[in-house]
Formats: structure tokens, sequence, C-alpha cells
């Protein structure tokens, strides 16, 4: 089998990480998904809730072909850890992340797919009893409704530049105008406090586009974001 493990050990976990013999190592999307997909196959097998997934049996059954400190790992990503009144360790596998990381294995395959299609491609992937909805893609996939069809693409918030101007300046060249609905993910994270984004939406409200009570910003904007996000908006990395 390849080495599941993508990079260097690094000294924190930060999210797709797993900790093996004292070090802590970044996997691989795909063998993440791998292992997710051995739960979940498990947990429709033995019929279990998706609240009440015991660690115990999934170690047992699943340790024969993946090292059980994976399934463990991918149970504690993707699921909340809690015992019960005998002490037996059960998982609640979490809904939303499910979804999103099944969308993400879709959508990175293609450059672009028509909304239709995916979204019955995507409800048909996930497990039976789990609801695929948009709104679990936020800072996952963009949303090109302009079109005919309608599209969907990935686009993952982790990706744009740390840099806040840089990261205005992606958004910009990958669409001219932009809903405050489909920017504000992917901003949110270079403001100190949720609000700020409001008070930049709120200083120029009246100059911009509004369309059923929708903001649209534009390229020309993008000066007037800068302005604020330079002197009055406080940024995470100050």
């Amino acid at each position: 089998m390849e080495n599941p493990y993508d990079g260097p050990a690094v000294g924190s976990y930060a999210g797709g990480g797993a900790g093996t013999e004292g070090f802590w190592r970044i996997l691989d999307f795909d063998y993440e998904m791998k292992l997710l997909g051995h739960v979940t196959q498990l947990v429709d097998s033995e019929s279990w809730s998706f609240s009440r997934v015991p660690l115990s049996a999934c170690l047992e059954e699943l340790g024969s072909f993946e090292p059980k400190a994976m399934i463990e790992h991918c149970l504690n990503c993707y699921g909340r850890r809690y015992s019960i009144e005998d002490g037996q360790v059960m998982h609640a596998l979490d809904e939303d992340k499910v979804c999103r990381a099944t969308a993400q294995l879709l959508l990175q395959n293609a450059v672009k797919f028509n909304l239709s299609e995916f979204q019955e491609v995507w409800q048909q992937s996930v497990p039976e009893g789990m609801s695929a909805r948009l709104d679990q893609l936020r800072g996952l996939a963009l949303l090109d409704r302009s079109t005919k069809p309608e599209t969907i693409s990935l686009l993952r918030e982790e990706d744009l530049p740390e840099d806040t101007l840089e990261r205005f300046n992606s958004l910009f060249s990958l669409r001219e105008k932009w809903m405050q609905d489909d920017i504000e993910p992917y901003i949110q994270s270079q403001c100190s406090r949720p609000p700020a984004i409001q008070v930049i939406i709120h200083t120029r409200s009246e100059d911009w586009t509004v369309s059923d009570g929708t903001v649209h910003f534009s390229q020309y904007d993008l000066a007037v974001i800068r302005g604020h996000l330079d002197s009055d908006i406080p940024r995470l990395s100050e």
C-alpha cells in the first residue's frame, strides 16, 4: 500500500492531521476519504445510528484493512466523541462534515459542474439517511447562477492568499461582481470580528448595486474595501 501520509511531520494538529508514533502528520485527502468510506459502509452494514457509532467495534472490524490509529482519527475528524454509561466510547458522525467532504471529493475531479446534476450525484454519494445541502459548502464551492445551466466549482477558502489585498485581487480575478452571500465566506477570516464584514458592506451600500436587497460588490469597490481593511477593520494577522 502506498504511504498514506503526505508531507513531513508537523508539531501540531491543523485539520486533516493524525497522530502516530509521537508525530502529527498531514493525511492525503483521498486517503482520508477512503477511511471515511470504510466507516460509513460499516455503519450501514451494521445498521448503526449515525449518532451512536461504537469505537471498539469499528477498530475490530476495520483494523485488518487500515491502521487502527487512522480509523480512530477518521472518527474523531468526522464525528463527536463521547462515552456512555458503561464507559464504552462512541462517536456521533457529523452530517455537515461528511457531506462537505464528499462534495469536495466530487468537485476536485472537474473544473465545473452543472449545479442540478451535481446536487443529484452528491446526494446519491453521501451515506443513506444524510442530507446534502448547499449551505454545507460555504468557503468550499462557488456557485454561478448567472449561467444557463447554473454551475458549481471548487474554490477552497484555504487555497486563497492569506494577505488580505492579494485575496481580494484573486477573488476579483475570478469574478467581476460578487453577491454578498458568495464573497462573505472568503473574506470573513480576514476580519477579527464578524460585524466587520457588515461594516465594509454598509459603508458604501448606497453606491453599490442592490437587487432584491442583495449587495453586489464590483471591481470598482475594491479600492474602497482596501481602504477599510487597511485602516478601520483589524485583521487576524495583526
